[in-house]
């Protein structure tokens, strides 16, 4: 009954009108210069929470109205220039003047959070440790693997590799079913049970990706345990006035060493307050190269640290990834409303480990072929009413992963397919429907938030006859508040949510009506966070939170082989549901011409969920048998950054990554403490950048030359991931345990200005320009083959 009065309410806020006047709705008008007074034509500026913007016209003047009574955070962007921020606080029916002046870029200093937080904030001011990543950096340094893209631009973030379009989020230590990712506020399911299952999303119709480290159960539930990744689409356009208006963007990329070509195109057009948008990625890429080394089969150097089975090329690590998506939008006093569906699609091959070097008999390489597909519809709003801002949310989403058997690869698919649909192994398909109602209420005073209640139902089908999971049936409801009290310039917020959620599995062949197929979770989780700025831009931050997370249908009941970590997997239907308590302290400083945040946490996980190797066979007698348990984990760690200007045309900066995760009787002596799985090695990182004037018709050039130093790192013995290819395990060849490398990597852009109205960014760069021969320690593949070597990436990108 709850599920369906609160689908009712979310779709009686879009179709019942809003009997409000106009004359309630504020506007703010203004002009935006440089430092210069020079009018900055085609400037952004942007309500981010109400999701509604609007451009700068030739003078400098905009005008953003249909805004309801409140504070609202304002960011104005231009390229090239610093990000500013602004508050400003409107009575109905005002007009406010507020003029915006923007430095040239120096170091981007301060954005607008929506992810993880009671209200827009900037990050600066924020309570909970946020980081956003823009547009600018989006459009040029897009990859096929998000977990790729957000390691190389936001600092302290990992990401579990396995080829290059494969790449899993690590945010202090947590990955998989312990980060959500979401879009717009939507939880996403990609079958993250798996280490190498990786997101099914690419940045492409991504406006902003902003990423929460920490738990945030309560605005997302169980699996934001350990933080949040947000991939916030691109609104539909408007132009405020008749006249129709047509514009996009268009973007290429190549790759020298899997000869990786990547092409994106989008399109947008408004009239008056609709707007249409669509767009389209297409990847398609070969094998990767790793450095010429020596081979297992050619040294017979074993143990840990042991040569590899594959270096040079490393066969089946090839993949064809495409998505589309398109929007339409309607803006007016009411709100806005926009209704969004995308579809996402990899094919690829991959590598195991069975097999020698490419070429060489009686050992062959051996590979599988792996289709997945994700497809997401979203009706989404934000509506006035009588100064609340209702956000509902309706999303529909599929999600599939389909596996060949070990030595059926995709040539393999598509010819035994022909024009009939291939016949795969592993088969999964889950749909998810969500329905999601955020509140926005007037100000009381200083105190400002957000009340809400989500209800999430899957439908997991396992089809065919790999039975590694069974067929399920989720539900989750749950209802929230989060709420700030501004006493400037101290920031307090402070919430809590409450969730049920129940998980019932379907019987099948390896499970029989006596056994525990349905487990009902009742869980509260809470948060308290402040922040106090003082000086100028300087702060202070501190956040208490408690997470959960409730046990995937995988770890409840799972009895199979799962072919990407080569073992027979079970479940336990008995598992608790994981329970987080953490706290982390941040100082952040933003100024011109430096930046700098350093954050200690620690993260205290209770009933915390892992695999173990049993030291036993699986029924089929070859696999080893992996079966989850629970300990008690902890997990301190540090993040330092800093950025600085000590010249106009010089940047230098660093930043550091330590951390620790230990779980009670995890160590190799019984009831010791030992390390934890998956957690990244200790990192160091540096960077020097030339940023000379803009000459001719090159514009905000810049030359970066960056340095990465990875820690040795050991694993966690039998509770690892491919622990099997140490000393003492498995195969003779290869290594889990990792030795410290360096990696150097340089990069040179600019913008073109040709006098053609659209202007070409153009980047070219080199990743590990010295070719060092290393193995990261999230790279699954290290068992068996080294990481990537040398890297020459090209890139160009227009709007218009």
């Amino acid at each position: 009954m709850s599920t369906r009065i609160l689908v009712a309410l979310s779709l009686l806020t879009f179709v019942v009108p809003i009997a409000e006047a106009q004359s309630t709705r504020s506007t703010v008008t203004g002009t935006v210069t440089d430092a210069d007074g020079a009018p900055l034509p085609g400037a952004q500026i942007a309500d981010v929470a109400f999701q509604r913007g609007t451009t700068a016209g030739p003078d400098g003047r905009y005008t953003l109205d249909g805004l309801p009574p409140g504070t609202h955070t304002l960011e104005i962007r231009f390229v090239g220039y610093q990000t500013a921020v602004r508050e400003v606080t409107l009575q109905a029916g005002e007009t406010r003047e507020m003029n915006v002046s923007l430095e040239e870029r120096v170091l981007e200093t301060d954005g607008v959070t929506v992810t993880g937080t009671a209200r827009a904030r900037s990050t600066l001011r924020a309570p909970q440790d946020v980081d956003v990543m823009g547009t600018e950096d989006l459009q040029s340094g897009r990859s096929a693997a998000l977990g790729e893209l957000l390691q190389e631009n936001v600092d302290g973030v990992s990401s579990i590799q396995t080829g290059a379009q494969a790449g899993k989020p690590v945010l202090r230590g947590l990955s998989g079913k312990r980060v959500v990712l979401l879009k717009d506020g939507i939880a996403q399911e990609y079958y993250q049970f798996g280490v190498r299952h990786f997101p099914t999303t690419n940045a492409s119709e991504a406006e902003r990706v902003e990423v929460v480290r920490g738990a945030s159960s309560i605005l997302y539930g169980s699996d934001a345990l350990g933080g949040a990744i947000n991939v916030i689409s691109k609104p539909a356009p408007t132009t405020g006035v008749d006249a129709f208006e047509v514009g996009g963007s268009a973007s290429t990329q190549y790759y020298t060493n899997n000869n990786e070509r990547a092409v994106a195109l989008d399109l947008s057009a408004a009239q008056g307050n609709v707007g249409w948008r669509v767009g389209a990625e297409r990847r398609i890429a070969g094998n990767y190269h790793t450095p010429d080394a020596p081979t297992f089969s050619e040294t017979k150097k074993g143990g840990t640290f042991g040569d590899p089975r594959y270096t040079g090329e490393v066969p089946f690590t090839n993949f064809e990834q495409w998505s589309t998506y398109g929007q339409v939008g309607l803006q007016g006093a009411f709100g806005t409303l926009q209704l969004y569906g995308d579809y996402w699609s990899n094919a690829q091959n991959f590598l195991l480990p069975a097999g020698g070097t490419p070429g060489q008999t009686p050992f062959p390489a051996a590979g599988l072929g792996q289709n997945l597909e994700h497809s997401n519809v979203v009706l989404k709003g934000n509506i006035v009413a009588d100064g609340f801002v209702l956000k509902p949310r309706l999303s529909w989403q599929r999600s599939i992963r389909q596996s060949g058997a070990p030595g059926t690869n995709l040539g393999d698919i598509r010819d035994g397919g022909g024009l009939a649909r291939f016949d795969y192994p592993l088969d999964l398909k889950t749909d998810i429907y969500t329905g999601r109602l955020e509140v926005a209420h007037p100000s009381i005073g200083s105190l400002s938030g957000t009340i809400g209640a989500e209800v999430q139902h899957q439908d997991a089908d396992t089809r065919g006859p790999a039975e590694l999971q069974p067929s399920a049936r989720t539900w989750n409801t749950g209802v929230f508040f989060f709420e700030d009290l501004d006493l400037d310039p101290v920031t307090v917020s402070f919430g809590s949510r409450l969730d049920v959620r129940t998980v019932q599995a379907v019987p099948n062949d390896r499970t029989t009506e006596s056994d525990q197929l349905e487990n009902t979770y009742t869980t509260l989780s809470g948060a308290v966070g402040a922040s106090y700025a003082f000086g100028d831009g300087v702060a202070i931050a501190t956040n208490l939170s408690s997470g959960f997370r409730a046990p995937s249908v995988f770890e409840l009941y799972a009895s199979g082989v799962h072919g990407g970590v080569a073992a027979f997997q079970v479940g336990n239907p008995d598992l608790e549901p994981e329970r987080s308590y953490s706290a982390d302290l941040s100082l952040r400083v933003r100024r011109d011409r430096v930046t700098a945040e350093v954050t200690g946490y620690v993260n205290a996980i209770q009933d915390y969920i892992y695999l173990e190797n049993t030291g036993e066979k699986g029924p089929n007698g070859n696999l080893p048998k992996f079966a989850a348990d629970q300990t008690d984990a902890l997990i301190p760690g540090i993040e330092a950054t800093v950025e600085t200007s000590p010249l106009p045309w010089l940047q230098v900066g660093g930043s550091a990554a330590v951390l620790d995760g230990t779980g009670d009787g995890l160590g190799a002596d019984e009831g010791d403490d030992g390390e934890l799985p998956l957690l990244p090695a200790n990192t160091v990182s540096g960077f020097v950048r030339w940023v000379p004037a803009d000459t001719g018709p090159l514009t905000n050039p810049q030359v970066e030359l960056s340095l990465k130093r990875a820690l040795d790192k050991d694993a966690a013995g039998r509770f690892e991931p491919f622990s099997q290819f140490d000393e003492g395990f498995g195969p003779p060849f290869g290594t889990a345990s990792t030795r410290a490398y360096s990696v150097v990597n340089v990069e040179a852009r600019t913008t073109l200005a040709l006098g053609l109205g659209a202007p070409l960014t153009v980047s070219v760069g080199v990743d590990n320009l010295l070719d060092e021969t290393y193995r990261d320690f999230l790279d699954t593949y290290k068992g068996y083959a080294l990481s990537p070597g040398r890297d020459v990436q090209f890139s160009l990108s227009t709007s218009f």
